[in-house]
């Protein structure tokens, strides 16, 4: 269990925005000491789970890692059942689209849909990548249902800022679950990423759980029309009904975590 532990710790080092890092990086990151961390970095380089950058020595994780999605179990129906009603939703928004469910790190984005025809320099969430709850659109949605056990937990945390319009103060967060809830949207600009905004709703199954979170992705541009936003924000809420109306009761993912 001891080598699990350690080999899961350096794993979860790496990530979108860090996929390389040195060995001293990665032992502080994991908490192990330098000559632990190495043995362990080429025992993975050995299985194809890990590569070492020649040039300067950096590890990142490597093709091996991207052969074992395919097996992951977890929400597979409920991609699956998503992945056709993202492809519409995109189709009729021209943004991005992503679905997001309750993570102990934040929230996890299962499925997405590129849109076509755009191009933004911006790291892209892909599925797998965990966004914390106090930024983007559809992780605030997240965070407006879960329970208020787990979101006193998460606001309890140290909040995360990826750019000065990232909100992280408690009170000021827990004014905005309000006002998602209240509203039934969430519409949010440049707190993720300078230049791009977001709009996310959420997905009740039949019994009227939460389930997760569906949202759209694109330069703020195109979140200033009012009346365009009005019809991103219907079709976006069609979506989900439609998701919600194809998952049965007690639907949702992650148990005790989501009201």
């Amino acid at each position: 269990m001891r080598a699990v532990d350690r080999i899961a710790a350096i794993l979860r080092s790496f990530s979108m925005t860090r996929p390389m890092l040195s060995l001293t990086e990665v032992a502080m990151i994991a908490g192990l000491d330098k000559n632990t961390t190495r043995r362990l970095l080429l025992a993975l380089c050995a299985a194809g789970l890990v590569r070492r950058d020649e040039a300067d020595g950096r590890f990142g994780l490597d093709i091996g890692i991207l052969k074992l999605q395919p097996a992951v179990l977890g929400p597979r129906a409920l991609r699956e059942t998503a992945a056709p009603y993202l492809q519409w939703l995109t189709e009729q928004s021209g943004m991005t689209s992503f679905f997001w469910i309750a993570d102990p790190d934040g929230a996890i984005c299962i499925e997405r849909v590129r849109a076509s025809g755009v191009f933004l320099d911006v790291p892209w969430s892909t599925p797998g990548t965990v966004v914390p709850l106090n930024m983007a659109a559809g992780p605030r949605v997240v965070l407006a249902h879960l329970d208020d056990t787990a979101r006193a937990a998460w606001l309890a945390r140290t909040q995360h800022r990826f750019t000065r319009f990232t909100q992280t103060d408690p009170t000021d967060l827990l004014r905005a679950v309000a006002r998602i809830r209240a509203e039934g949207h969430e519409l949010i600009l440049n707190d993720y990423y300078v230049g791009m905004g977001g709009l996310g709703v959420p997905v009740l199954d039949r019994s009227g759980a939460f389930v997760g979170a569906i949202s759209v992705t694109s330069g703020t541009g195109e979140f200033q029309d009012p009346g365009r936003m009005q019809r991103v924000l219907a079709a976006a809420q069609e979506t989900a009904s439609a998701i919600g109306i194809r998952l049965g009761p007690h639907a949702c993912p992650v148990s005790g975590q989501a009201e």
